[in-house]
């Protein structure tokens, strides 16, 4: 959930990114607030936002995937300890950070139950997350932080290993259809990732296949309109519950959001990141998203307001949380990167700050 890129030399900021980061955490911030606060039926429809975990990992699955494609096209290799450094730098002091918190506050309400398999992201096969659920999105990032150069590095090395990609790509499917899973939102790596896997594969065209990726920059428009026609069905099955439709598969939203990354990262001129606000939400989404649960956990003890006042409040109160963690310990980590040889960036980098975190 966090992004690599630094505003500086060699760098590009892509606006219409920073809005689909933005929209990602309202669209899972709002839908668990219908969960904890109990919303009427008229806004049944925000439970879909949860669907923005998805468009986190297609945004991931883009950008790493790009970074890592461009570093084998310009040196036939990839370096994975400067590539896990940079990630763990990025989302591990943050992570630990709330884990701590969250351990402590466990302890003050008399809970000696505490999951050591949270420290090492093994809670979403390991555990029932009785505590800190959102993390489990976490541990299919980390996960899929772990397998995407090695995997990456062989394909570039070994062609003949390309057959197995779409077996890669239908496996989170069938485990899903098969019920191959624990827990019952099937929220385990091996059958979510797949969202991660469309976002590097639109980026490895981007870098190896030019008349592909040419192809796709001047179908961008009208895929991301077929896209948000797609996401728009789902809500009106949402709101009438009486059609009797489910909602897409996790694949379906994969390739929806896919369609937005491409929009943004094609057409660049696509200006609407540039509104007041997207770009300050966006660095911050990996804090916000960390933290909007404490803030649930402190306004559920406020009673009798309508659910629009209890989403204003949990937006203001998790911002400001988000900007304390941001601060104090998520740029710090991600400055820290750039004064270890094993993980600075190869670009010359210059004492700004750090650009949105995924």
């Amino acid at each position: 959930m966090a992004d690599d890129r630094t505003a500086g030399a060699g760098h590009y900021r892509y606006p219409g990114l920073d809005f689909l980061r933005a929209l990602a955490i309202v669209l899972v911030v709002n839908c668990h607030a219908v969960t904890a606060f109990g919303s009427p039926a008229e806004y049944r429809a925000l439970q879909l936002g949860g669907k923005g975990v998805d468009l986190f990992f297609v945004l991931s699955g883009w950008l790493l995937g790009r970074q890592l494609m461009r570093e084998l096209r310009d040196t036939g290799t990839i370096d994975l300890r400067r590539f896990w450094y940079r990630r763990w730098l990025r989302t591990l002091p943050a992570y630990y950070a709330v884990l701590a918190f969250t351990f402590a506050w466990q302890l003050a309400k008399g809970n000696r139950d505490l999951r050591w398999s949270y420290w090492f992201f093994g809670q979403t096969y390991l555990t029932d997350l009785p505590y800190f659920s959102v993390s489990w999105s976490l541990c299919v990032e980390e996960h899929f932080y772990l397998a995407v150069a090695p995997l990456l590095l062989l394909f570039w090395r070994v062609r003949l290993a390309l057959v197995l990609l779409p077996l890669l790509l239908a496996l989170p499917v069938v485990c899903r259809v098969m019920g191959w899973y624990f827990h019952d939102a099937g929220i385990e790596t091996h059958a979510r990732y797949d969202p991660c896997a469309v976002g590097v594969l639109l980026a490895a065209i981007d870098v190896a296949l030019p008349r592909v990726w040419a192809f796709l920059r001047k179908a961008a428009p009208f895929l991301a309109l077929a896209g948000l026609a797609g996401a728009s069905c789902d809500v009106l099955c949402r709101l009438n519950p009486q059609w009797g439709l489910g909602d897409q598969d996790t694949l379906a939203w994969a390739l929806i959001f896919g369609s937005w990354v491409l929009l943004a990262a094609a057409r660049p001129e696509w200006a609407i990141g540039r509104l007041p606000g997207v770009r300050y939400i966006a660095e911050r989404s990996y804090a916000v998203y960390l933290l909007h649960p404490e803030a649930f956990a402190v306004l559920r003890k406020v009673e009798g307001l309508p659910f629009g006042a209890h989403l204003a409040l949990t937006w203001a109160l998790s911002v400001l949380l988000a900007e304390i963690l941001f601060r104090l310990v998520e740029r710090p980590g991600m400055l820290l990167r750039e004064r270890f040889g094993a993980s600075k960036s190869r670009d010359p980098v210059p004492p700004a700050t750090p650009a949105q975190g995924a």
